[in-house]
């Protein structure tokens, strides 16, 4: 098989042109990552991060997807009638407060996970017993974050729905404050504050 001298300096010519086009793409790749992080830093701002140079990095954006999942998690978990699920994402030594009007409703504070399990499992068994609850949480913001400890909010509505109801019924709304805590199981609720809208129990 021959080649003639025009054909080889094309093919030539090619090789270039397709390392470049491997360049582009590769550079394109790490625009879009570059991209996507700053979206992500953006999303996960604390309120006083724009007086900071830059986004967070990656390490602790990292962090921020993992708190942020927890915080789905404790809505499926607890929705799902999942207590011992729900009581493994707080801290051993938790603390659980529901407060209203400036104070702590009845029986608005529990201290460690065993109490906070019992609850749950109480809560299943009584007044959610035949109810689905809906926990909506939504506008979460970092108000701290550390290698080891972080500081969030976020809204909350809850909704209920009996066998009798067409649609879920509002019960509660109001405001998360959760401290956390990085263990070795990953982050965890080491203190959880709901304050409520109303005075009615979540």
């Amino acid at each position: 098989m021959t080649f003639s001298a025009s054909r080889m300096r094309a093919e030539s010519d090619a090789v270039p042109s397709a390392r470049s086009s491997l360049k582009r793409r590769a550079s394109g790749r790490e625009r879009a990552w570059r991209l996507l992080l700053l979206i992500a830093g953006t999303a996960f701002h604390a309120p006083d991060a724009l007086t900071q140079d830059g986004p967070p990095d990656a390490a602790q954006i990292a962090d921020r997807f993992a708190i942020s999942e927890v915080i789905a998690q404790y809505a499926y978990r607890w929705d799902a009638k999942d207590a011992e699920g729900f009581a493994r994402l707080f801290t051993e030594d938790a603390v659980f407060e529901v407060s209203a009007n400036g104070k702590l409703v009845p029986q608005g504070r529990l201290e460690g996970r065993p109490a906070i399990l019992a609850y749950a499992k109480n809560a299943y068994a009584g007044r959610l017993a035949g109810k689905q609850s809906r926990h909506h949480m939504t506008s979460l913001v970092f108000l701290a974050l550390s290698t080891e400890r972080a500081t969030t909010e976020n809204l909350v509505l809850v909704t209920h729905q009996s066998k009798d109801d067409a649609t879920p019924q509002n019960r509660v709304s109001g405001v998360y404050r959760n401290q956390w805590r990085k263990t070795a199981d990953g982050w965890q609720i080491a203190r959880r504050l709901l304050t409520l809208d109303g005075r009615r129990g979540q």
